[in-house]
């Protein structure tokens, strides 16, 4: 697939992910039944969000300009293990949207807790091309991979240190932040 026509179904993905699609809506609401923490209107936020922010053609075009992305020779495309976190809605979609737009092929291992919007996208990318069914795969073990990337917990990161040791890896671990919000009424 050229990079052009994954920036294309991308761009495709963005505006399909900013309507008011039923059976988008309706995704988001089931993920929010299957994990109470993913509240619909919070979940079509972050995901319209993620659409605004990257599925555009011209922000695409410009991103994947500046890196030397090269078109695989059949059979020679890497494997990239993507292992995702689940505590935030579409937290893995930025690792699936690098690899797929680098032109790699995925194995993604979803967290139970976010399964249903990252599948429901994919479902979707393979509906607008069925190359994408073979290219994004889903698997409960990630073995085999060229290279992979993990998030998780801090305790679950030294796991992934160890599993993925002999392979290039990007391992994120917890993060701690703090916020400082002021009540601000305008008059």
């Amino acid at each position: 697939m050229k990079i052009q026509y994954r920036i294309d179904l991308l761009d495709e993905l963005g505006r399909y992910i900013l309507s008011e699609d039923p059976v988008w809506l309706e995704t988001l609401d089931r993920a929010g039944r299957e994990n109470g923490w993913f509240i619909p209107e919070f979940s079509k936020k972050a995901s319209d969000e993620a659409a605004k922010a990257f599925l555009k053609r011209d922000l695409l075009e410009t991103w994947l300009s500046a890196y030397p992305l090269q078109e695989y020779a059949p059979g020679k495309t890497p494997l990239t293990g993507i292992v995702m976190a689940g505590n935030i809605p579409m937290v893995g979609f930025h690792d699936l949207l690098c690899g797929f737009a680098a032109g790699h092929q995925l194995m993604l291992k979803p967290s139970s807790k976010d399964n249903v919007l990252i599948r429901h996208l994919v479902e979707k990318l393979t509906e607008m091309e069925p190359a994408c069914g073979e290219q994004i795969r889903f698997s409960e073990m990630l073995k085999g991979c060229d290279r992979y990337i993990a998030t998780g917990s801090n305790n679950s990161s030294r796991y992934f240190d160890y599993y993925f040791r002999k392979y290039p890896h990007i391992i994120r671990r917890n993060r701690t932040s703090v916020a400082i919000l002021e009540d601000r009424k305008s008059v």
